[in-house]
């Protein structure tokens, strides 16, 4: 049997652990309403951050040097390939400098969408025949590694007192 001291004892214990439990509600509740709140805050804070960045962003989109900018680099290589296509200057050393080493001439020059037509003509010489040049020219040209522009097929050709053709080409 239990004796009325002890129930007085367990009762202030339950009442002791009623307490505590109270208390612990009281603070923990209390802990998470101002952590709620700083939580809040910094959304709040970072919110407006964001905003900021957003809108400094769309300025700087707005701006006309780094839309030119953005352009010029989403086309760099539309604008390098570009470039490297309108090279007349070296396309006519380049021609005039074939003339030299395989001794053929080069009459007509016309160049339209990154392909060289040429009309070309290897004129009598004692020494070498004009055929020789011709394909001695086609041979080496097609093999160099050097060469700007790959030699389409040779399909016409006159010959009276010089061997004279036409020559097309594609830039590389």
């Amino acid at each position: 049997m239990i004796s009325l001291n002890e129930k007085q004892t367990n009762k202030s214990n339950l009442l002791y652990l009623g307490y505590f439990f109270l208390l612990f509600s009281v603070v923990l509740t209390a802990s998470l309403f101002f952590y709620n709140l700083n939580l809040e805050k910094n959304i709040v804070a970072n919110t407006d951050k964001i905003n900021q960045i957003n809108e400094s962003i769309t300025k700087l989109q707005d701006d006309k040097n780094i839309q030119v900018y953005n352009l010029l680099q989403q086309n760099k290589n539309v604008l390098a390939d570009l470039t490297k296509k309108s090279r007349i200057k070296d396309f006519i050393y380049h021609v005039r400098s074939l003339e030299g080493i395989y001794w053929i001439v080069f009459k007509w020059f016309n160049y339209n969408n990154w392909n060289l037509s040429l009309q070309a003509s290897a004129p009598f010489n004692s020494t070498t025949l004009a055929s020789n040049r011709v394909s001695m020219f086609i041979k080496s040209y097609r093999e160099d590694p050097k060469s700007m522009f790959d030699l389409w097929f040779i399909n016409n050709f006159n010959w009276f007192d010089s061997m004279t053709f036409w020559v097309n080409l594609t830039l590389k």
